[in-house]
């Protein structure tokens, strides 16, 4: 069977080889279920001329993002057009299972996927755009999108597939803004600044006029919407929820202090806040047959790989399914502290033993010019915490397979991470302040490389301390376990 991981082999052929292959092979169950296309499959069923959309089908259902419970049916016979568009690094697979299921049924349909994808669609069209900044495609495939929405009419379907990074994707910029303008916008936001994804997504949102928006183009047509959600279910993964309107995006950019940074258009844009490209509005959806459904979330991911490691006969627990908004060097300190708890306390967890992470960090890059991502970022700054450990090794993957502006899909480090980089004349520290952890992992042979996988439930984080070893172990003191033994 073809792995995931395409560099398996060689990133076992150094370093603490059978812990390494062990958080490999996790890392490959866990990716290996973030895949919707089964999912939507499921959940769209044609039975002769009968469309059913049930989404009980789907494993693991929840009514989040699913409020519909019962199935819906469609006589194909009383259907005039079927289109499917759509966006996001998951969007294509979403649409193959579409296409998949309706085949000849699909009047027209055009997807927004993310460069470095193949192309797996035959009836619907696809324009590869650019992503983490988007670029003159993520228009020119929008432009089609929209046109393709504004057809729709009463007795049309239209299946609208969608996911994380449709931002970028689907970008179509308002009335006097230009693609320029939300690049820059973008950059100063969440490269420079930091800026959580949920913040930058509200401003880019309010600039854009497709992007959130597609109920409003369709008519009276019946829109059904697939969702790859980077949100696990439950989880509150942002600070308050995401008020989409103009002067929330205006105080978003004064809390970063870029107000008066960004192009003079973003700025008149957003204060002259016109409505007919704005948020929408309830009146405008009121009796429209507009359904949504969840299909993919990173509860599934973490799931598989959790199993995996069980069944791997590890103690294993998730640690946190949303791990995010906080800079990706505090988190990879973090988790190498907590894994050296585990080593010489044997707490929380008792070796062999395997923690799971979820979410997604950031980086603040401000002026520096080095290369890398979070996850990159994140395991090489664990890497300094755990050095000299015989048992500890740390990994971390975009679940998309591309780790930011970069072909990697993240990294993994142990505790001879150091030592080999000292040897390659590498100042690991110098290196992590010019955010430069691509050219370093790069040079140990520590990149992880899966390639595009046209899914994105934001990232994997794998943190296995195995066996203790009596030169490390150091346990509870006498002391201590006699005074809790009297309590």
């Amino acid at each position: 069977m073809m792995r995931i991981i395409k560099n398996f082999d060689n990133l076992i052929a150094h370093g603490n080889i059978e812990g390494r292959r062990t958080v490999l092979e996790v890392l490959e169950e866990g990716l290996k279920a973030s895949d919707p296309y089964d999912n939507v499959r499921k959940l769209i069923r044609l039975e002769g001329n009968i469309l059913k959309i049930d989404c009980k089908q789907i494993p693991g259902f929840t009514s989040e993002g699913n409020k519909i419970t019962e199935p819906l049916i469609f006589d194909l016979n009383k259907v005039r057009n079927i289109y499917v568009v759509g966006g996001g690094k998951a969007a294509q697979r979403m649409a193959k299972a579409i296409e998949d299921v309706l085949g000849d049924h699909i009047t027209e349909g055009h997807i927004n996927a993310k460069k470095g994808e193949k192309v797996e669609l035959k009836k619907i069209e696809v324009t590869l755009a650019g992503h983490p900044l988007p670029d003159e495609d993520s228009v020119k495939g929008s432009k089609r999108i929209l046109e393709i929405l504004k057809k729709a009419r009463k007795d049309d379907i239209v299946f609208f597939a969608e996911s994380g990074g449709a931002s970028a994707l689907m970008a179509l910029p308002g009335p006097g803004i230009s693609l320029e303008d939300i690049r820059e916008t973008t950059r100063m936001l969440y490269f420079d600044k930091g800026a959580t994804m949920w913040d930058t997504n509200v401003v880019r949102w309010n600039l854009m006029i497709l992007r959130g928006k597609e109920r409003r183009y369709v008519n009276d047509a019946t829109l059904i919407a697939v969702h790859t959600d980077e949100r696990p279910p439950g989880v509150k993964v942002n600070i308050k929820p995401i008020i989409r309107g103009y002067n929330e995006a205006i105080k978003i950019l004064k809390k970063y202090g870029l107000w008066d940074k960004v192009p003079a258009s973003v700025r008149a844009y957003l204060e002259k806040s016109d409505p007919q490209y704005g948020p929408l509005k309830l009146e405008e959806l009121a009796n429209k047959p507009h359904y949504h459904f969840r299909v993919m979330g990173p509860e599934y991911m973490l799931y598989a790989a959790k199993r995996k490691a069980e069944d791997m006969g590890l103690n294993v627990t998730i640690l946190a399914s949303s791990l995010s908004d906080i800079e990706a060097k505090s988190v990879g300190e973090t988790l190498a502290y907590i894994a050296n708890e585990i080593e010489v306390y044997e707490r929380p967890l008792k070796p062999p033993a395997m923690l799971l992470c979820g979410g997604e960090v950031v980086v603040s890059v401000g002026g520096k010019k080095g290369i890398g991502g979070r996850n990159q970022e994140l395991v090489l700054s664990a890497a300094v915490r755990i050095s000299g450990s015989k048992n500890i090794v740390i990994a971390s993957i975009d679940s998309d397979g591309t780790d930011g502006p970069t072909d990697a899909a993240g990294g993994i480090v142990d505790g001879y991470t150091m030592e080999r980089a000292q040897k390659e004349g590498i100042s690991v520290l110098e290196e992590l302040e010019e955010h430069n952890s691509y050219n370093v992992l790069t040079k140990l042979d520590d990149l992880i490389f899966t390639g595009a996988r046209g899914t994105n439930v934001q990232d994997l984080r794998v943190v296995y301390v195995g066996g203790r070893s009596e030169a490390t172990h150091i346990g509870l003191p006498d002391y201590l376990k006699t005074l809790i033994q009297q309590k």
